[in-house]
């Protein structure tokens, strides 16, 4: 006979996991924010690899970030789920004003434009889908 597990231990399960969760997030935002006002170069990297590595993980951070809005974005349209889209919204807006700041920072004017496209072409579905 197959054991259910009581709900407290359930509770308890997902708690623990919720809990991960937001600690594990909360340092990567952490770091975000390290390296947006020190860069890569506080880490032990030789200078001649930081370029091509920081382009590498730039790829890599893209590849995960969009292949998260494609599978969220499929879940909040499928059950219009406006919470969801919500917070897509403030993930996305966060990560193109930020990432437009740094590029007028540093003079990279054409990624500015980039940004702001980038965040109109995600923010019109996300703003304007309603489900009849």
């Amino acid at each position: 006979m197959v054991r259910m597990p009581n709900r407290t231990t359930v509770k308890k399960r997902l708690w623990n996991f919720t809990t991960w969760f937001l600690i594990v997030s909360t340092i990567l935002v952490l770091f975000g924010i390290l390296y947006v006002f020190f860069g890569l170069k506080v880490l032990p990297v030789q200078r001649e690899v930081l370029l091509p590595w920081e382009s590498a993980l730039y790829g890599a951070i893209m590849m995960g970030w969009g292949i998260t809005l494609l599978l969220a974005d499929k879940i909040a349209f499928h059950r219009d789920d406006s919470e969801l889209k919500r917070a897509l919204l403030a993930g996305l807006v966060i990560w193109l004003i930020v990432e437009a700041a740094a590029s007028a920072w540093f003079g990279v004017w054409f990624n500015v434009g980039v940004d702001a496209m980038v965040l109109i072409l995600f923010a019109v579905p996300l703003l304007g889908h309603r489900r009849k």
